[in-house]
């Protein structure tokens, strides 16, 4: 009693002063303004250095806030479907979208009209945004004297295991490479091509990976020899002084667009609109094919100094309607392929 009576003042002065001080923090809590919701919200499976130059671009001309969630392609559509809060998906192949065709409305952009033809001629409610190549990425340091040049080469054994390769359900990129090997390995012939789909599965060692950046980060982070991913992410290992290498399979490379799409359920399509105005434009376009590595698909853009130029390689052509109806088919047969070499 004697030492709480002589230190009464004491412990009541702390009392007070920390009932004051949790008062004052509490104050700043509640008083604190809310933080601000973007005005503009896009899902996309861009890797995330191609995003962020064109998104501050974009916001600085527009003044729109804009929140961009990263997923990949399977996912990020799933997103825009199932949330009435995401306007825009930004990116995906057209023929992996274009099944979707009825969730997305037209953005009606001027820039349509200076589109190369082909690109222009797409379903109205999709906006073709870029031009997406197949390459095989190698990583310089783990190849030895293994020669790649092409499809055939990823049956050498001494690959196996040593290619990375997303489910081509769940990444657009592995989706094209489907398509691309279908195309080549079967002479332009699809259903010919699964006999090289499951020699190449059987390479592949029970690696499937889940995502797009799994196949080109492995390659360049030295988990994976040689991966299948698409031209951009390539150059931007390249220009990251990763220690890799891009081929252009000699069998021939499938040249797609990906897309911008505006989803029906938008209540910001205004907005939406704009994002597509802007990715489309000429300054914007100007930026990718000189900075970023990727193909315009404007008609009055040069191609980039990044890539190799499109009349050097050998391009396949593929039946456009004939992939988009297959698409839930051929996916399912090399998943059922996959799982009968690799015993699942």
């Amino acid at each position: 009693m004697d030492f709480f009576n002589r230190y009464r003042a004491v412990f009541i002065t702390v009392l007070v002063t920390g009932a004051f001080v949790l008062a004052v923090l509490l104050f700043f809590k509640t008083s604190e303004k809310p933080e601000k919701q973007p005005d503009l919200v896009v899902v996309s499976p861009h890797p995330t250095a191609f995003v962020i130059p064109l998104i501050k671009e974009f916001e600085n001309e527009t003044g729109i806030r804009t929140e961009v969630i990263s997923l990949g392609t399977s996912a990020a559509i799933d997103k825009i479907i199932g949330d009435k809060n995401v306007d825009v998906l930004w990116g995906g192949s057209v023929l992996t979208v274009s099944s979707y065709a009825d969730r997305f409305v037209p953005a009606d952009t001027k820039n349509r009209e200076h589109f190369e033809e082909s690109f222009g001629a797409v379903d109205e409610r999709i906006t073709c945004f870029t031009l997406v190549p197949s390459v095989i990425m190698v990583n310089t340091d783990l190849i030895g004297d293994i020669d790649i040049k092409g499809y055939e080469d990823l049956l050498n054994p001494k690959l196996k295991g040593r290619i990375a390769f997303a489910d081509p359900g769940k990444s657009s990129s592995s989706f094209e490479h489907l398509v691309n090997m279908l195309y080549d390995m079967g002479a332009g012939d699809p259903e010919k091509g699964f006999d090289y789909v499951e020699a190449f599965c059987k390479n592949l060692g029970g690696t499937l990976l889940s995502g797009s950046s799994e196949v080109y980060e492995g390659v360049a982070n030295g988990e994976y020899t040689v991966g299948l991913t698409f031209e951009e992410a390539a150059v931007t290992m390249l220009k990251a002084d990763k220690h890799i290498s891009i081929v252009y399979m000699e069998e021939g490379v499938v040249f797609t667009p990906d897309g911008l799409y505006i989803s029906r359920e938008s209540e910001r399509q205004d907005k939406a609109k704009a994002f597509v105005d802007f990715m489309t434009s000429q300054n914007a376009q100007n930026f990718i094919a000189a900075n970023l590595g990727r193909r315009s698909v404007r008609d009055d853009v040069l191609e980039s100094d990044l890539v190799l130029s499109y009349d050097a390689v050998n391009v396949t052509e593929v039946e456009k309607e004939k992939v988009i109806a297959n698409k839930d088919e051929w996916i399912a047969r090399f998943e059922s392929i996959f799982g009968e070499v690799n015993h699942e």
